[in-house]
């Protein structure tokens, strides 16, 4: 059971949608927040009065304990397309959720020795919260323990804000079901368990070998006229992958330290197999994104070595987790279901690459 609401710019209650909208969908992705919504009205071209740029949809899911219904998602309407198909008239309402407003809205300012989050404060005190509707509550803005000396923005907001987290690394941000800015530090926590053939009906899995890198070149800065270069193997990888060299280009690398920081931060990422995954839910009960940060989900599957069972079970099984990058809700006879997409959990120490080629841009700067 579910609601979906339209309501006019000011939030003022239009419509309830749900008894017209056809294959209603809404996604939810670790950066950014709601993401893009859809569903079709059977509607003529001229019957869709009330639909119009920015207005806002909330869609809603029954709680079967409270029997209340608890709001899912809240998005603008950005797009509407009129469709005939022989005798059919259908309108496709589309849209984002809140995210998309940070597009909008130039960010011109310099910070100097101000750590990250009160500079993401600073940003949505001076430049989002006066000029759109997303808000925030203080808890929701994570220290992050890092200083930039000097952060240079004349951008739009939402890459502002994703330079942040790229120099912080490890950073989940966006806006929530209410319209509320978050910015906090990836979740480490298994939060979630499922059965491979339980609620996950589909699983599968991408083993990308074309990003594997085992050989790095840095081309450093101009030492007594002659540019810095140095070449760093790992064997193990080139052991399994044979040779895959990247060249690295960044002039303030002048020293071996540093080159080998960058380096080893570099492999650690991209020396073995990238693994993503994707898998289909169904029944989803507690949504993916109740916690924030989202925890990570562990899969759980089940098998027989060789043909093995006792007492009809598999004798092993194997647990691994996954960070859930998006999830995309649809309807199927009334029960709501998901797709989840995963990536692969990244090495700590490669958490530490944007800040250390934003240290290395800063050198640069102030050596000119």
């Amino acid at each position: 059971m579910h609601r979906i609401e339209l309501r006019d710019k000011d939030f003022n209650l239009l419509e309830f949608l749900e008894k017209e909208a056809i294959n209603p969908r809404f996604d939810y992705a670790r950066i950014g927040g709601c993401g893009a919504f859809s569903f079709n009205l059977p509607r003529q071209y001229c019957d869709e009065k009330y639909i119009s740029g920015d207005f806002n949809i909330r869609i809603y899911i029954r709680n079967e304990t409270t029997k209340a219904y608890d709001l899912r998602y809240q998005g603008l309407i950005e797009d509407k397309s009129p469709n005939v198909v022989g005798g059919e008239e259908t309108i496709r309402v589309s849209g984002h959720g809140y995210s998309a407003q940070l597009k909008r809205i130039q960010v011109e300012e310099t910070y100097t020795g101000t750590e990250m989050s009160a500079i993401v404060k600073d940003i949505l005190d001076t430049y989002i919260t006066p000029n759109t509707d997303i808000a925030y509550d203080a808890d929701d803005i994570e220290n992050t323990g890092f200083t930039p000396d000097t952060l240079k923005f004349a951008t739009d907001a939402q890459n502002a804000l994703q330079t942040c987290a790229d120099i912080v690394g490890n950073i989940e941000w966006g806006v929530d079901k209410n319209r509320k800015f978050f910015f906090k530090a990836r979740s480490q926590v298994v939060g979630f368990r499922e059965f491979i053939g339980g609620k996950i009906t589909k699983f599968s899995e991408d083993y990308s070998f074309k990003d594997i890198v085992n050989r790095i070149t840095i081309q450093g800065g101009k030492i007594a006229g002659v540019t810095y270069t140095k070449t760093y193997d790992y064997a193990l990888s080139q052991l399994k992958y044979n040779i895959r060299t990247k060249v690295i280009q960044n002039s303030s690398i002048t020293t071996d330290q540093v080159s080998l920081q960058f380096a080893n931060a570099m492999a650690a990422e991209y020396g073995d197999v990238i693994r993503k995954a994707k898998c289909t839910m169904s029944d989803v009960g507690t949504p993916i994104e109740s916690t924030l940060p989202i925890p990570l989900m562990q899969i759980i599957a089940s098998a027989a070595r060789y043909g093995e069972k006792k007492y009809g079970e598999g004798l092993y099984s194997g647990r691994f987790n996954r960070l859930i990058t998006q999830v995309s809700y649809y309807f199927r006879s009334g029960i709501l279901n998901a797709d989840l997409q995963f990536d692969y959990i990244r090495p700590s120490i490669a958490e530490a690459i944007s800040q250390l080629a934003y240290q290395l841009e800063q050198q640069r700067v102030s050596a000119l």
